[in-house]
């Protein structure tokens, strides 16, 4: 028999082709389409920052405009807000009895209404209806306190001795103002001085949420343009 190759994919024996399958070739990409996949991831991770950078800019933005607006309900806020605060104390002595003068002065920008001045020991209170903001004639008062011998801050050791001042700002919410006082034994008299620390009182003011700020001033608001 004689075997005759061909050339092409297939041979011929005995007259007779025959076909053989041949696996397709492997065909190297060409330098564009190497180069095509590397640039697409590029512009996608350009894409992913831009849009990041957007996103940050937009959020920055609103909440820098939410600080200004928070910022400028509680600056409006405090400026209704009433402050009192003793400012000066005098004291005089006349035989065994002892004259507290404490000067009560409004250091806030609102009225303080209700007010009450008060000392533990002491077997009475002062009122004051109104005292006007800082800045009017009227924002000090000066209230006096006569302590005679017989009074229990001067014949007892109290266990918390205390200067209190209590008020209400326009809307009703509760302020007070706690100072220390320290009492101290007259060898002469074996009746107890009074010492009030002026310099370290304790507060207790409200601390109303945003939204009861911004429902308040507009109750105000509607109030001070009602006819």
């Amino acid at each position: 028999m004689h075997r005759q190759r061909s050339v092409g994919d297939g041979f011929s024996y005995a007259g007779r082709w025959l076909t053989v399958a041949v696996p397709p070739r492997r065909v190297s990409p060409t330098p564009i389409e190497r180069h095509r996949l590397p640039r697409d991831n590029f512009a996608v991770g350009w894409a992913l920052i831009i849009a990041l950078l957007v996103v940050l800019v937009i959020g920055g933005g609103g909440a820098f405009a939410w600080r200004r607006f928070a910022g400028k309900i509680k600056r409006e806020f405090q400026a209704y807000q009433p402050a009192l605060r003793i400012t000066n104390m005098s004291t005089m002595s006349a035989g065994e009895m002892v004259t507290l003068t404490p000067e009560v002065e409004n250091m806030g920008h609102g009225a303080a209404h209700d007010c009450i001045v008060q000392l533990a020991g002491w077997e009475g209170r002062f009122s004051i209806q109104l005292i006007h903001p800082k800045g009017h004639r009227d924002q000090r008062r000066l209230v006096p306190i006569v302590l005679s011998q017989d009074q229990p801050i001067r014949t007892k050791l109290l266990s918390r001795g205390y200067l209190r001042l209590a008020y209400r700002d326009r809307w009703e919410q509760r302020y007070e103002c706690w100072y220390p006082v320290a009492q101290v034994k007259n060898v002469n008299t074996s009746l107890y001085d009074i010492q009030i620390d002026l310099a370290h009182p304790e507060l207790t003011e409200p601390h109303p949420s945003f939204r009861d700020m911004r429902r308040l001033l507009r109750r105000t608001h509607a109030n001070e343009t009602s006819p």
